[in-house]
């Protein structure tokens, strides 16, 4: 049996929950990772038992699943919550890096002190996780992946949190091509406006009147993408950063939806 790795999964109806779920559905061990201080700054928040509650779910599905707490911001971090997870669940075939740091804060309001935690998050903390994903790749040569959250660009009014995912989308596609020859493939997701709770009403209708399908995304949707490259089927797709929003980022809008875990 596959195990993966599944980072911000803090929140039940967030969409690193609904991967964890899609995944344990197709039979894989989960381990997640989430981190409740940042949480209690965010006005949508979670509650402090949602964490576990979805492990519990998921072992309710017949698979090993597991939870460790750590702060990706801490260079650390990485190596802890691989240990962890194999730990847990066993060597790792998959990881799935969800987590997410954001603060409202345009060009002329940012700060070099948040615009390194947004670097160090999203966009270091994915790097050391992949590597030492990688360094630890064990399975089947063509069996390993890695999928990576990205965001729909620009982001008016979050250029930290705009630049971070830039760098996971670059970071990507270069590990794609370096991690190939080990068998691991890499793509990145981006899942445009996904509503996880925290969308204002008048923010939900304006991207439902802009998006072809008219609607928002719901967490399932980059679910069900992710256990697709996950499995043998999505074997030969890698290097590529996939747009899963519903048409969203082939129209204009002055206002960008929010796609956090």
């Amino acid at each position: 049996m596959s195990a993966a790795l599944v980072t911000g999964a803090s929140r039940r109806v967030g969409i690193a929950a609904a991967v964890a779920r899609a995944l344990a559905r197709d039979g894989w061990d989960v381990a997640t990772t989430c981190w409740r201080p940042y949480d209690e700054t965010e006005p949508w928040g979670s509650r402090p038992w949602e964490a576990e509650e979805l492990v519990a779910e998921l072992r309710a599905l017949g698979v090993r699943a597991a939870l460790h707490e750590d702060d990706l911001a801490d260079v650390a971090a990485p190596a802890r919550v691989l240990d962890a997870a194999e730990g847990s669940v066993g060597p790792l075939t998959a990881l799935v890096n969800v987590h997410a740091h954001s603060e409202q804060g345009g060009l002329l309001d940012a700060t070099a002190e948040q615009f390194d935690r947004h670097l160090a998050v999203n966009a270091r903390a994915t790097l050391l996780l992949c590597a030492e994903f990688a360094r630890r790749f064990r399975g089947e040569h063509g069996s390993g992946r890695i999928v990576n959250f990205s965001s729909g660009l620009p982001l008016a009014g979050e250029i930290a949190y705009a630049a971070s995912k830039g760098a996971v989308e670059w970071l990507t596609v270069s590990a794609a091509v370096e991690l190939g020859p080990r068998g691991i493939t890499a793509n990145a997701i981006d899942p445009g406006p996904t509503d996880t709770g925290w969308m204002p009403p008048e923010l939900k209708a304006e991207i439902e009147h802009a998006t072809p399908l008219g609607r928002t995304g719901r967490p399932e949707d980059a679910a069900e993408l992710v256990a697709f490259l996950c499995s043998p089927a999505g074997g030969w797709i890698t290097g590529q950063v996939l747009r899963s929003d519903g048409g969203f980022s082939h129209v204009g809008s002055s206002r960008r939806g929010r796609d956090l875990d």
